[in-house]
């Protein structure tokens, strides 16, 4: 008995009435993430990374979802990774042909085209893959690690709200020119050609990530980076930030919320308020090594001043001088009028989450001291008024 030939939608309507089916299912999720991507292999077949021009967060084109894992018999469950040829990009495609030449961009019909030709020049070996992520589990490969990073950078997902747990070993160490990986054996044959052959082997990078300003359109996302090895893919860039060369630089899991001047390092799982000015050298303290398990956080409008480290959560308007160091073991003087803590030497991790306040260096006795000054009272009030500390012609897109 032969099987009824599968209908494709025609119009608009006929695809909703296939999504709305489609999602009927007891068993139909929508995913945290899903995209169409193509793997990133080193000349010897290492899979390095996985390249996603278009990446769908929570809620977003749902329909779209729908039709891929109607079309692909995609489980919706944990991380599904499924290679894609030719023939089955061609099958997605016959759902979308409602929306052919409707005069209207669709990002996701648009990829599908392109990993199309990609497919059918490749034959058997086509680097396709679409990825879903339905539950926030551990990464599994280097396919939902590298999704994973996408989310945060394009902001579907702030530091710290998705499971990153040992990402480090599903990644491989390679090295990096431009945003084409390298293995050992192909280092140790372009050593070689560069020596006697001549070549060349001059590499950016040796590193699991890849770069923010290879994947991600920093234009679009509305921020600057004048180095590009100063932030990594996985980095949360809120719209305004503007990051400076020299000692800046951005983890993977960590960034800004909006505008902030950034000349400073935001160390993984560090979140900085908008409105926040991170002066040269200035430091925060990550979660990846050294001990330290509590996720720092900068409020908004605050001040961390040339070599600066902060090693506690702080809230807005909050100051940090120069070359002063506030871990959550530091011994602080409270100098702050109705503070209860007021006149008290306290280790600062009893601070954490504080307002309006500078830490500073006594002049007279060298201790370390936290105090409420007029600059403080400033910053507070312009974030009362919709206002933040930085000069706003710099973070104007």
């Amino acid at each position: 008995m032969s099987q009824n030939p599968t209908r494709y939608p025609q119009d608009a309507d006929e695809f909703k009435r296939v999504v709305a089916e489609v999602q009927s299912s007891d068993r139909y999720k929508n995913p945290l993430l899903f995209a169409v991507g193509s793997r990133v292999f080193t000349a010897n077949g290492t899979l390095a990374s996985v390249r996603y021009p278009v990446v769908n967060g929570p809620g977003q084109n749902t329909g779209s979802a729908a039709i891929l894992i109607k079309a692909l018999g995609i489980e919706p469950s944990g991380v599904q990774n499924l290679s894609l040829d030719a023939q089955q990009l061609a099958e997605v495609l016959r759902y979308f042909a409602p929306f052919k030449n409707d005069g209207k961009r669709h990002a996701n019909v648009e990829v599908l085209q392109a990993a199309l030709q990609q497919a059918v020049a490749a034959g058997e070996r086509s680097p396709v893959v679409a990825t879903f992520i339905f539950d926030d589990i551990d990464p599994q490969g280097v396919e939902d690690s590298t999704l994973k990073l996408y989310g945060l950078s394009h902001r579907l997902f702030k530091p710290n709200q998705l499971n990153l747990t040992k990402i480090f070993t599903k990644l491989p160490n390679v090295s990096w020119v431009g945003d084409t990986p390298m293995d050992a054996e192909e280092i140790d044959q372009a050593l070689v050609s560069a020596a006697f052959g001549g070549g060349s082997y001059a590499p950016h990078m040796v590193d699991k990530f890849p770069l923010y300003v290879h994947r991600i359109n920093a234009v679009k996302m509305g921020v600057r980076i004048t180095d590009q090895h100063k932030v990594r893919l996985g980095a949360y860039l809120g719209e305004g930030t503007t990051l400076m060369p020299g000692a800046s630089y951005i983890n993977f899991n960590a960034g800004t919320a909006g505008a902030s001047m950034v000349e400073g390092r935001i160390s993984s799982s560090v979140f900085v308020g908008a409105g926040s000015d991170l002066g040269g050298g200035s430091s925060t303290l990550g979660v990846l090594s050294g001990g330290n398990n509590q996720p720092i956080s900068v409020g908004r409008n605050c001040l961390l001043e040339v070599n600066s480290a902060l090693g506690i959560p702080v809230g807005d308007a909050v100051v940090l001088a120069a070359e002063v160091a506030v871990m959550a073991s530091s011994r602080v003087k409270v100098e702050i009028e109705g503070h209860p803590l007021n006149g008290q030497w306290v280790k600062a991790a009893e601070l954490v989450g504080i307002n309006a306040v500078t830490f500073r260096r006594n002049n007279v006795n060298g201790g370390l001291e936290v105090v409420r000054t007029r600059r403080n009272i400033e910053f507070a009030r312009k974030l009362e008024d919709g206002e933040d500390i930085l000069n706003g012609d710099l973070h104007k897109n």
